[in-house]
């Protein structure tokens, strides 16, 4: 992989993040995370930075894992095996924490729903686009 192809691979996939992250939890379930208003700080445009910071971060770390990692476990140009690398991924890493965070943090039920199906999307999503990436 290229570091121009790293440096898009991280880019799409922290975009795909943004909007998954905005249909679901920002369009879908919004009124479910409206229901623990306490639970959430105040939106500012430093928050939102730092959220466009944080899912480029991801894009550019899952591209790596990916490289190193993922890679040597997909069938190439196979879209089910990168989904399912997607899957074995939001399973080992996210469904974990997100099953946790509803438990100590006051989450509507609904609401933690939509952050599974959100992180799930997204992980799979990384996975799709970092293969893009990579095979070519």
């Amino acid at each position: 992989m290229t570091p121009v192809h790293f440096t898009l691979s991280a880019a799409c996939i922290g975009l795909a993040n943004i909007l998954i992250e905005w249909l679901i939890i920002g369009f879908l379930f919004h009124k479910s995370q409206a229901l623990t208003p306490d639970t959430w700080k105040k939106e500012s445009s430093g928050s939102y930075l730092y959220s466009i910071f944080l899912a480029v971060l991801f894009g550019a770390l899952f591209t790596l894992f990916y490289m190193k990692i993922g890679s040597k476990y997909v069938i190439v140009h196979n879209l089910w095996s990168h989904i399912k690398l997607g899957l074995i991924c939001f399973a080992a890493f996210s469904f974990v924490t997100e099953i946790n965070n509803f438990l100590y943090i006051n989450y509507n039920r609904k609401y933690a729903v939509g952050r599974m199906i959100a992180s799930c999307l997204s992980i799979v999503a990384a996975a799709i686009i970092a293969s893009h990436f990579f095979w070519r």
